[in-house]
């Protein structure tokens, strides 16, 4: 079952695409992802309840970047959510004061030449 917060999620990511950020490639951000990697570690060292709120906003993140950015039908291409899970472990170890949403974004920027375009062929 897709959590109202994903669909909200998605609505507020595609309303604002034309003003995604300001002139000074500035933007303001909200919930989970205005935390550091410091409180993803944390979650993700607790498990549980907390770790499952990060692993939501993860999935809703990147399901509303593959929804957003043209040319985009899967922003993993060759990885895979677990794959980021562990890029994401190893880059908030050795950066715990970055911004989760920047820390995430700068994987979309890596495995963006990489990506699915297109829907797989069955």
């Amino acid at each position: 079952m897709i959590k109202p917060y994903f669909l909200i999620l998605a609505l507020v990511v595609v309303s604002f695409t034309a003003t995604a950020k300001d002139n000074r490639q500035q933007f303001a951000t909200y919930g989970l992802g205005g935390e550091s990697c410091a409180v993803y570690s944390s979650a993700r060292a607790a498990g549980g309840e907390r770790e499952l709120q990060v692993r939501q906003w993860l999935a809703g993140y990147i399901t509303a970047f593959n929804l957003i950015v043209a040319d985009t039908y899967d922003i993993f291409g060759s990885t895979d959510y677990d794959g980021m899970i562990e890029w994401l472990d190893d880059r908030c170890s050795k950066y715990p004061r970055a911004n989760l949403t920047n820390t995430v974004a700068r994987f979309t920027e890596i495995t963006h030449s990489y990506r699915k375009q297109y829907m797989p062929q069955k």
